[in-house]
């Protein structure tokens, strides 16, 4: 631990002076933001780091089994695998492996991690653990072996998202610019699960270079590298949570090209309502379902993966028993395959059929062997699905209610949960300042709108298909932070 620590206090001590003496190599050059400020600003976002994992050590026992310690775990793993054979980690990287059940790289390498599967769903709301893993398996040639590194340099890289993001939109907040640099840094939950080696890191990071790029690009800084940058952030948005940085890049890409236009409001909110019928209209010709009902089905997979369990993979089979490892033996030298003990009960899925659950009350089959896929421990926070109503309305309602206003003190069961209430008052403030400003207020209102239609559209998808306040809290932080942006916005501005 000692050693962790050192390594860690080494980076911070390192990047903070280089953020004051020259802005990290101009990176944090502004002309309204001192490099002092921005120095100042990392050091007090960095105390997230040791909060995030004292806090989570204290109230589950540590991190070892939750996203954050299974991403360092899976990043060690690759590692790793490069000093055994470099040619086929770099094959690894660029998702060029043979990662077959039999061969070389899955048996000495994939099998051995946590979450290169888990989340990997290949077909709506597309949400890929490997680029995270992939990451910080390159991190850790100069992490030290420390947890603390890598969640510095998660913290670092969101850091340099949020600074970025507030360049992109720093003009619409004269005389307030240190405010919204403070919101974003320390907006709870976006301060908090970026001290963490998280996707929220790389998200906040992805999205506001994106935003910044295409703000160049649209204003005449236009160059070949600035293309290219911003063709890699688009990749790597398509990789990572696409429903929130695919929203977020067209969303700021069209107000952005819109700023001259006269009805730009009209003009923003028709194309957008163009593409999501168009967008529908592409699914049902493809995959024969809309994009609610896509959702919907996201909802009852994740209320299933929420109820926790042990999920194992056959060659035509997927089975879920309860989260209980009495219930299963492991196969020896083969730390992810199980076989499953002589008359235990669980509930699977076939290939030809995979839409219906099939019970089996009393397992015979002490002899087939499973992969593991993950095991988990049911969520403290799940929401019941039969909350959300039964028609399409309610759903809808609900969704916006789960991920925008719940849990709210009164309610509130948790520690987490009290402050995700302050979290979900400020953004009651913040909607109100927004709605009264509209009616009263005179100023331009595309920023507000522009920031308003990012956050409540990426909020309902997550509140629609994340039946679990926990994982909301988490989920929503990247976003959720533009509904008090739109609030700041109507401020009176600072006389000077």
């Amino acid at each position: 631990m000692s050693n962790n620590l050192i390594a860690f206090l080494t980076y911070a001590v390192l990047f903070s002076a280089l953020i004051f003496y020259n802005g990290f190599f101009g990176l944090f050059n502004d002309d309204k933001i001192s490099k002092k400020q921005a120095a100042v600003l990392f050091v007090l976002k960095l105390l997230a780091v040791p909060v995030f994992y004292l806090l989570y050590k204290k109230l589950y026992g540590g991190i070892d089994h939750l996203d954050a310690g299974i991403f360092y775990h899976d990043a060690n793993v690759l590692n790793n695998f490069s000093h055994t054979n470099f040619v086929e980690y770099l094959k690894i990287l660029f998702g060029l492996q043979d990662e077959n059940e039999n061969s070389y790289v899955f048996k000495e390498c994939i099998v051995n991690t946590m979450n290169w599967d888990n989340g990997y769903v290949k077909d709506f709301f597309y949400n890929d653990n490997r680029i995270v893993i992939r990451i910080h398996s390159l991190l850790h040639f100069i992490a030290f072996n420390s947890y603390f590194v890598h969640a510095l340099f998660s913290c670092f890289l969101s850091f340099v998202g949020i600074f970025f993001l507030y360049k992109s939109i720093k003009q619409f907040f004269e005389g307030k610019e240190l405010f919204v640099l403070l919101i974003l840094c320390f907006f709870p939950a976006l301060w908090f699960y970026t001290g963490a080696l998280l996707k929220e890191s790389l998200v906040v990071f992805v999205l506001g270079c994106t935003a910044y790029q295409l703000k160049r690009i649209v204003f005449g800084k236009f160059s070949l590298l600035n293309f290219l940058w911003l063709a890699f952030l688009l990749f790597l948005s398509i990789l990572l949570k696409p429903y929130v940085l695919c929203i977020s890049a067209v969303s700021f890409a069209l107000f952005f090209f819109l700023q001259k236009v006269k009805y730009k409001n009209l003009v923003f909110f028709s194309i957008m309502l163009l593409g999501i019928i168009a967008a529908n209209f592409l699914v049902e010709k493809v995959k024969h379902t809309s994009l609610f009902e896509a959702a919907l089905h996201h909802q009852r997979n994740f209320a299933g993966v929420a109820n926790g369990g042990i999920f194992l993979a056959g060659d035509t089979t997927y089975i879920r028993l309860e989260y209980d490892t009495s219930l299963v033996n492991k196969i020896q030298n083969n730390p992810a395959t199980y076989t499953i003990k002589k008359n235990v009960p669980y509930t699977y899925w076939e290939d030809n059929h995979n839409q219906d659950t099939l019970y089996c009350t009393a397992n015979q089959d002490t002899v087939t062997q499973y992969n593991l896929v993950f095991q988990t421990p049911q969520g403290g926070s799940n929401i019941a699905l039969a909350d959300y109503g039964k028609n399409n309305f309610t759903k809808t309602v609900s969704a916006f209610y789960y991920s925008l206003f719940y849990p709210f003190f009164f309610n509130a069961k948790s520690i987490m949960q009290m402050l995700a209430s302050f979290e979900n008052l400020a953004i009651l403030i913040s909607l109100m300042v927004c709605f009264i400003s509209f009616i009263k207020n005179k100023k331009e209102p595309f920023p507000a709108l522009l920031f308003l239609f990012i956050a409540l559209s990426v909020c309902f998808i997550i509140g629609l298909t994340t039946p679990n306040s926990g994982a909301i809290f988490r989920y929503r932080a990247p976003v959720v932070v533009f509904i008090l942006l739109a609030g700041v916005y109507y401020l009176p501005e600072r006389k000077t």
